[in-house]
Parts: C-alpha cells; sequence; structure tokens
C-alpha cells in the first residue's frame, strides 16, 4: 500500500496502490495528508467514522478524497491511518472507513500547499494482478 507523487505541470498527482480497494483509498487519504504536510509528522491520535457511495469506483474516490478535504477545512483534521472498506453493492460503490489522524498545529505541521479539490482529470482505477492502483490529480 502505498503512494508516488508524479510531475504534473499545474497540480499534484499521485499514482497510488493497494492490495484491496480499502488500502487503495487509505493510499489516497495519506498522499492527501502528504501533499498538504510531511505525513511522517502527523499521529494518529484521534478517529472518525465516515460513509459514502457513489455511482463508481473513480467517483468514489474523488468524493471520499473531497470528504477528507472537508474535514480538514471544517474540523481541521488530517489523516493517516485507518480502517477502510470499499464494496460494489446493488450497482453502486460504498466506502465505510473509521480513520485515524490528528488536528492539525501550524507550530508542528508546516504547509506544503493547499488542497483545493481532487479532480477527475487523468483519474484511473485498475485492478492488476492482485493489485489496485490508481491516479489522481489534486487540484492546489
Amino acid at each position: 500500500m502505498g503512494h508516488a507523487f508524479i510531475d504534473h505541470t499545474a497540480d499534484v498527482a499521485a499514482d497510488l496502490d493497494g492490495r484491496s480497494q480499502g488500502e487503495l483509498f487509505l493510499s489516497a487519504a495519506r498522499a492527501l495528508t502528504d501533499t498538504i504536510t510531511p505525513i511522517e509528522g502527523v499521529g494518529a491520535v484521534v478517529t472518525q467514522s465516515d460513509t459514502l457511495e457513489a455511482p463508481t469506483i473513480e467517483d468514489l474516490l474523488v468524493d471520499w478524497l473531497n470528504e477528507l478535504l472537508y474535514l480538514f477545512e471544517v474540523q481541521n483534521v488530517l489523516f493517516v491511518d485507518g480502517e477502510v472498506s470499499v464494496a460494489e453493492r446493488d450497482g453502486r460503490w460504498h466506502v465505510s472507513a473509521t480513520v485515524a489522524g490528528e488536528p492539525f498545529d501550524p507550530d508542528r505541521h508546516p504547509v506544503r500547499v493547499l488542497v483545493k479539490s481532487a479532480t477527475y482529470h487523468g483519474l484511473r482505477v485498475t485492478h492488476e494482478q492482485g493489485t489496485w492502483r490508481a491516479r489522481i490529480v489534486l487540484d492546489i
């Protein structure tokens, strides 16, 4: 499970992977936090549960990241770990998660860049040889 940033002209792009869809979505959460501040400085001291659904896994990934971004903007919490479950039921995709992180502290969490939203630009989600992969672009 992980993320790697890739060159992008105006925004931040990351390749994500995980052994399951849940791990892929957790990788996305970690990439979002790592875009905002170095992830090594963020602990897992508070938890928050959330559920979302969307018509496609791609829509769900964008909605998931935008939900986490909303929680950062409103509750000031950065997320780095958790338990995430993603499944397709009745023709729709669902995520159920309990994510862990900590409140943003400007003295401990230097801001790299602020993210406006997750985008559909270049978005793809694939399952190859037992690994889920995605590319996501974050609008900064």
